[in-house]
């Protein structure tokens, strides 16, 4: 399958967030986006690399991760189809601590921030996709952090609840290393389920 255009993209990118821009602002979001085609297990960007662009995921699979203190992937976070993938990394001028990766082959588009920004100064529109775009980011940080909260039951069934194709589409170490809880645990807790 062939990645939308640029065009249709950009209408997408907005109604994402239910905003009405002017056709002027959709060509000028348009003209941002850059389509780049990755393969099954590809590194978008990784440790020590400089994190300029906020990422449209239109088709495919991606993980987040950052090394801990023995240097295992931890996993911070999933983007799939009609999601956008921001790393931490991108509000700081030092390298990347997280590492971006495929986890099928995947069709995104790429948003560079600076560019982003210098449009929200000028433009309504603009203003407003930024805004939507880092509350839906902040949101969605708050949800993880109240599902670390959780038993690791909880956790596995609220994942299992609101993201269930994230979890049949991901290796399980993956998922396990997201729910912050030993592969073993996560396979108790299917076997459990299936019971």
């Amino acid at each position: 399958m062939k990645p939308s255009p640029v065009k249709d993209i950009a209408k997408e990118v907005f109604r994402k967030y239910q905003l009405h821009p002017s056709v002027e602002s959709t060509q000028q979001l348009a003209d941002l986006l850059e389509m780049q085609k990755y393969r099954y297990r590809t590194q978008i960007f990784k440790e020590g690399d400089s994190v300029t662009h906020i990422y449209y995921i239109e088709r495919g699979l991606v993980r987040l991760t950052h090394k801990d203190t023995d240097g295992a992937d931890i996993v911070d976070a999933f983007c799939q189809e009609d999601g956008m993938l921001i790393s931490n990394d991108l509000f700081t001028e030092k390298p990347a601590v997280q590492t971006a990766t495929t986890i099928e082959p995947t069709f995104l588009f790429t948003l560079p921030y600076a560019s982003l920004q210098h449009y929200a100064t000028v433009n309504r529109d603009f203003t407003e996709l930024l805004c939507a775009i880092f509350e839906e980011h902040i949101l969605d940080k708050e949800k993880y952090i109240q599902l670390l909260s959780q038993s690791p039951q909880e956790r596995f069934e609220t994942m299992n609840k609101e993201h269930s194709e994230i979890i049949w589409r991901s290796p399980a170490k993956d998922i396990a290393s997201y729910l912050r809880m030993r592969p073993e645990t996560l396979s108790r807790i299917r076997y459990r389920g299936q019971k």
